[in-house]
Parts: C-alpha cells; sequence; structure tokens
C-alpha cells in the first residue's frame, strides 16, 4: 500500500495546489471577470485578444493542471480512507491518471482552440 512519506506528499501537495489555486483563480477572476469595463465591446475584444496571448494560455494550463491534480488528489484521498485492496487501489489509481490525462488532454484543446479562432 502507500508508505508513510508518500501519504505525506499528497497531503501536503493537496494544501499546496489549494494555496495556488486560491491565488490563480483570483487572478483570472480579477482580470478576466471582475473590470468595471467588462459589458463593453472594446474591453470584451481586449480581454479576447489578452487570453489569446501565449503568457496566459500557459497560465491557464498551469491552473488547469492545477483543478485537475487538486480533484483527482482528494478523490485518492477519500479512496484511501476506505482501505482498498490491492486490486481495487490498482485500477483506480490508474483510473484517476486516465480521466486526469482525459480533461487535460480536452481543457488544452479547447484553449488552443480559442487563441486559434478568437486571437485575430
Amino acid at each position: 500500500m502507500q508508505t508513510k512519506h508518500q501519504g505525506f506528499w499528497s497531503w501536503f501537495l493537496q494544501r499546496i495546489t489549494a494555496l495556488l489555486l486560491v491565488i490563480g483563480m483570483s487572478i483570472h477572476f480579477f482580470l478576466f471577470h471582475f473590470s468595471p469595463n467588462r459589458y463593453t465591446s472594446r474591453y470584451y475584444n481586449e480581454i479576447v485578444y489578452q487570453y489569446c496571448t501565449p503568457g496566459w494560455i500557459t497560465f491557464h494550463l498551469c491552473l488547469l493542471s492545477l483543478v485537475i491534480y487538486h480533484g483527482l488528489n482528494g478523490f485518492w484521498g477519500i479512496f484511501l480512507d476506505f482501505n482498498p485492496g490491492k486490486r481495487a487501489h490498482f485500477i483506480f489509481k490508474y483510473l484517476l491518471w486516465s480521466i486526469g490525462l482525459i480533461l487535460f488532454g480536452i481543457g488544452t484543446y479547447i484553449l488552443i482552440w480559442f487563441a486559434m479562432n478568437n486571437g485575430e
């Protein structure tokens, strides 16, 4: 099963990702959703252009990876509370990895598609 150190790292990274998510989501919401001029078409075009720059795409990919890791690691922690057998442990671990990779792939596709179709 899990050693004491493996449990520590899962716990520790859950706290670090929570902190980074609070910071990253605050940046995202305040810059992209809570501006005083957010309802003007000029502002919308500026936001779309800003959103499509490589730096912001990278920022949002990092935010996406933090969200996926934090959520799936939370499911993993809950699963381990039930003391699963080795086979269930193995299956659930690779199921979560598969779900994480699929979600990251879909999110990356959407971000890149948006940038290519709106970032003129």
